[in-house]
């Protein structure tokens, strides 16, 4: 019996329909596996004698669980880093003889992510799911919001906040949808190009933090009388920026660690075609190839960023929304923007690289590179620590270096 809720959607979820074995990336290979503790507990009451023999085999306590809803149990990997229960075409053999009413709570609601604001169930795709990235990031007149009524059966709520609390009287997040919805708008104006967006949004987080730590009182009617126009010309174009950049994130690459962390061949040979189309492997000063570096970087923007600005728009918007955006890394709001701005450069810096290499680019292309490279953040152990303590203690937590992330063509 599905549980009655007030739910609020992007559109796209409605097309959302798992593909299966077709899946060119499948959820299924190279991730860990959670099974909560009533479906754990369901396997080893199964009277099918193979697939009972295959659940003691395959699945197993997880001493360490946080959340008997979520990883109470494990499934034990194959040396290939599958899942057991995939059959050669990759289809799930739970699913096919035992039914759907067997698969744990994290194999029901993947790539689904759901949170919970205020009473309400906010549901979306993870867009590092191959369909759900083409559903997310190919809708071309951009991302939009319903509400309605709605039943769930198996589900996992990553985040439960309650802006009403008592507890947020003095925080920021007292005032999370007004800063979200905000946030949201701001990317979806074309009237500006993507970099203007990105730093009026920035303006707007930078101020605001400002605003929260000098007078709480003020912040809602701040947020509601914030007038975009205003920062829309605030910075200029450098085209040194781009080297800025370059040595920024190269350093990114090497937190990665793509060699020994990474098990994606796919992502493996894209830093391969970077190291070649950036000249890395060559040794030098980055300096040497600044001509290189700006030409491809503008050339890159103007045919292929500019052209397919809403794929982009789609990215960051299903971004904000689905991570609790600004509050996606720290309480500190900035925070929250930096990261936000450091994987969307991240992408840019790679697909540029990419460029160099193959001199040519499609925005289904484009779509498949943000798909893999958002799989391999969103589930790097240590990544977002790793990068957020770099800026930090390199005091890059500044709307300057944001400009520097942000040029203008």
């Amino acid at each position: 019996m599905g549980k009655n809720i007030k739910k609020r959607y992007p559109r796209y979820l409605k097309e959302f329909k798992c593909i299966g074995g077709k899946c060119e990336d499948s959820c299924c290979i190279g991730w860990d596996i959670d099974i909560d503790k009533i479906t754990f507990r369901q396997y080893y009451k199964v009277q099918d004698k193979e697939m009972k023999k295959m659940f003691q085999k395959n699945v197993h306590n997880n001493d360490d669980y946080l959340d008997s809803d979520v990883d109470y149990g494990k499934v034990k990997l194959t040396k290939r880093k599958r899942c057991p229960f995939l059959d050669e075409e990759n289809y799930c053999i739970i699913y096919s003889k035992l039914g759907e009413e067997y698969l744990s709570n994290v194999c029901t609601s993947f790539p689904r992510i759901i949170n919970k604001v205020d009473g309400c169930y906010e549901m979306s795709l993870d867009v590092s799911c191959p369909e759900a990235a083409r559903i997310i990031l190919l809708t071309e007149k951009g991302i939009e919001f319903e509400e309605g009524q709605g039943t769930l059966e198996k589900f996992i709520v990553s985040s439960d906040i309650d802006t009403a609390s008592k507890k947020f009287n003095n925080s920021p997040i007292k005032y999370f949808k007004e800063i979200r919805d905000l946030s949201i708008k701001i990317i979806k104006n074309r009237k500006f190009d993507l970099s203007q967006r990105l730093y009026i949004l920035g303006e707007f987080i930078n101020i605001l933090e400002e605003k929260i730590k000098c007078n709480y009182s003020n912040v809602s009617k701040f947020i509601k009388e914030y007038d975009i126009d205003s920062v829309s010309d605030s910075y200029e174009k450098n085209q040194q920026s781009y080297i800025a950049q370059m040595k920024f994130f190269k350093k990114m690459v090497n937190f990665l660690n793509v060699p020994k962390e990474v098990d994606s061949l796919t992502f493996k040979e894209y830093t391969k075609q970077i190291i070649v189309g950036f000249k890395f492997e060559e040794g030098e000063d980055i300096s040497k190839h600044s001509r290189l570096y700006i030409k491809a970087f503008e050339n890159y923007t103007e045919k292929f960023i500019n052209n397919n600005s809403y794929i982009f728009e789609n990215y960051l918007v299903n971004f904000i929304y689905n991570n609790m955006f600004p509050f996606s890394e720290t309480s500190s709001i900035f925070d929250g923007y930096i990261m936000l701005l450091i994987r969307y450069s991240f992408i840019r810096f790679y697909l540029v690289g990419k460029y160099l290499y193959k001199k040519c680019d499609s925005k289904e292309n484009i779509v498949e590179f943000i798909q893999v490279f958002s799989k391999i953040i969103g589930h790097h152990k240590t990544y977002s620590i790793d990068v957020l303590n770099y800026i930090k203690q390199n005091k890059f937590d500044n709307i300057e270096f944001a400009k520097t992330l942000l040029p203008k063509l």
